[in-house]
């Protein structure tokens, strides 16, 4: 009985943490180039040291990871020769207060020193370092990612690239980063820079909105199962154990 409680207790667990990631997903719906997550579940077999296995020593549920869509969000337009979308395949190049951080929102701007800069100001990087700009004249963007004005180049956007499956770690505003050196950065391939176009979040809202019921039914029943099982475990110690 009290092995009962303790299933159901565990199945618990991880609903919280999908439901946490759904949540996540659904308050960024509208953010530039945002990739809807979710979660991996595990279940194995826990022994005790001595290789016997106890009452307590059950399958059991747990979040092993979550996983990341990098699927492509819609093209949205917006006819402000500054918002980027790539593409294909590749990031943006930022560096950010705390170092290097790659991102697909592509809503750009100028600072007041005329450098390309995203939106919370991290500088954006080129080929050969920062690009900057002569703010009094208009900027175009080649379809490689050349940046012009006056049909003059003054750098490329270094879009970069990483090995497959991405094994990157979601950061604020955005950015992502290599969660080893195994993720080592490359030059991205097979992309084109679309100015004035931004990409959408890739969330599914009617998918997400789904899970979510589905998550909050099961996290449910588990809750109610625990609730049963504790009600018969107090008969059990109150009335069937007493001496007439």
């Amino acid at each position: 009985m009290i092995q009962g409680i303790y299933l159901a207790s565990m199945g618990m667990t991880p609903l919280i943490d999908k439901q946490d990631q759904i949540a996540n997903n659904l308050a960024n719906i509208q953010t530039t180039g945002y990739k809807q997550s979710g979660t991996f579940l595990k279940s194995y077999e826990k022994y005790l040291s001595n290789d016997q296995k106890q009452p307590f020593a059950n399958a059991e549920i747990k979040t092993d990871q979550t996983y990341t869509d990098y699927s492509p969000g819609t093209m949205q337009k917006t006819d402000n020769p500054l918002d980027l979308y790539i593409q294909g395949n590749g990031f943006l190049t930022m560096m950010t207060s705390s170092g290097i951080r790659y991102s697909r929102n592509g809503n750009l701007s100028i600072d007041s020193d005329g450098f390309i800069v995203s939106g919370d100001g991290a500088k954006v990087m080129g080929t050969e370092g920062y690009i900057k700009i002569d703010k009094r004249q208009s900027v175009q963007f080649s379809e490689d990612g050349e940046v012009l004005q006056q049909g003059t180049s003054l750098g490329k956007l270094r879009i970069a690239d990483f090995n497959k499956p991405y094994q990157l770690l979601r950061e604020g505003n955005g950015y992502l980063r290599p969660s080893s050196i195994e993720g080592a950065v490359g030059g991205a391939s097979n992309y084109s820079i679309k100015s004035g176009y931004l990409e959408a979040s890739n969330v599914n809202v009617v998918q997400n909105m789904v899970n979510m019921i589905s998550t909050y039914r099961n996290y449910e029943a588990d809750q109610k199962a625990v609730n049963a099982q504790d009600e018969t475990l107090e008969k059990a110690v109150d009335q069937v154990g007493k001496v007439g």
